[in-house]
């Protein structure tokens, strides 16, 4: 993701703004995100009738509530 660090984004008039970085991930709660999206489309899919892809879903809610593995 080298690439994303260093990627430079351009105003109207194609002037250079300041160079786009990452966000820290140790401040963003990726897993708390899934996990709640996914119990929406958890949701959305039983009211769609879809319980199978409802049971998908809320299998990926357990395993985002899970620790994350350490990199």
């Amino acid at each position: 993701m080298a690439e994303a660090a260093n990627r430079q984004e351009f105003e109207a008039g194609g002037r250079r703004k300041e160079p786009v970085s990452s966000p820290d991930m140790a401040d963003y709660p990726v897993r708390e995100y899934v996990a709640a999206m996914a119990a929406e489309l958890a949701t959305m899919a039983r009211w769609d009738g879809d319980e199978q892809l409802a049971s998908a879903l809320e299998m990926a809610v357990d395993l985002a509530k899970l620790e994350a593995p350490s990199l």
